[in-house]
């Protein structure tokens, strides 16, 4: 060592910094604002989001229906306290099927931007045994329909769900 100072750093200003938080919400925001609408389908589709602030910590989960021809019929948020980002996911396509059922929907498709919660779903379901018996919930309410396709999608197809879960929690 030299011995030397370095540069000197200038002083942050007061109020001038963006906690991580919010400056991933800020970019997320500005990405999504380019994503399509949802245009038609062949049947009725749900989208499904959950999501927590710090994993585990505070959830909320949101589910938002659309027609085939793309029109939205029916939404559905809710805080759901202290949860992992996983099992609000799981939590999210139950309520995505509690909503298509109170609508009197006979077939759909259930859309996530959660692969691990589609997979579980449709396999044979993840190792923590609180997941599995989410997913094994999830199985059974898909039970009550004519027929259900799983759908992973990504999260900017995903722009509703994901906002109303937004609005709870930050």
């Amino acid at each position: 060592m030299s011995g030397r100072p370095g540069p000197r750093r200038r002083p942050r200003r007061k109020g001038g910094t963006l906690r991580d938080g919010e400056r991933r919400q800020l970019a997320l925001a500005s990405r999504q604002e380019a994503a399509p609408s949802p245009a038609g389908f062949p049947r009725d589709r749900v989208l499904c989001d959950g999501g927590s602030r710090g994993n585990p910590g505070p959830a909320a989960i949101a589910a938002v229906l659309f027609a085939p021809s793309g029109e939205e019929r029916d939404r559905r948020a809710a805080a759901i306290g202290h949860a992992s980002a996983a099992e609000a996911e799981y939590r999210a396509l139950l309520l995505g099927l509690e909503l298509a059922a109170a609508n009197g929907v006979e077939a759909l498709d259930v859309c996530s931007d959660s692969r691990l919660a589609i997979a579980g779903v449709q396999g044979p379901g993840p190792d923590r045994p609180d997941l599995s018996a989410l997913a094994a919930l999830v199985r059974a309410a898909a039970g009550q329909f004519a027929d259900v396709g799983w759908r992973w999608h990504p999260r900017a197809q995903n722009r509703e769900a994901d906002a109303l879960v937004r609005d709870l929690l930050w």
